[in-house]
């Protein structure tokens, strides 16, 4: 399955969260909360007969502008972390693996770089994560 694809089904499943606005290309003035997906690398052919390509994302979550109070700012960040719940990048993945049908199966590795983010010259509260697509 392209990039392209792959990448549009993983903001859909981001825009499974209420209020978070989830972007497949990188905005100019993003309206945070919100979600930018985008590809960092890939392994192709993993398995014989060249199929098994493992694709990976970042998830680059922004919760608010740097200018939120540091307590404010850490708890709209903590609920995207949790396992589950409503607001969890992990479980709203997690509700559909496939993608859509786009990908054998999905598995978000972590997240990382939790604090202040600069993004387009602009610092945010955010934080990154790692997603693993064993595409179709």
């Amino acid at each position: 399955m392209s990039v392209t694809t792959i990448r549009a089904a993983i903001a859909t499943r981001l825009a499974t969260i209420t209020g978070l606005a989830a972007y497949t290309h990188v905005p100019t003035n993003p309206a945070v909360p919100c979600a930018i997906v985008r590809p960092t690398e890939t392994d192709y052919d993993l398995t014989i007969a060249n199929g098994g390509d493992i694709q990976r994302y970042e998830i680059l979550l922004l919760a608010t502008s740097a200018g939120t109070p540091w307590d404010v700012a850490q708890a709209s960040i903590d609920a995207y972390l949790d396992r589950s719940g409503a607001s969890s990048v992990r479980a709203a993945l997690q509700g559909d693996v496939t993608l859509g049908s786009t990908a054998s199966t999905c598995r978000l590795t972590g997240w990382r770089d939790y604090g202040t983010l600069a993004y387009g010259g602009v610092e945010y509260f955010g934080v990154r994560f790692s997603l693993e697509v064993w595409a179709l």
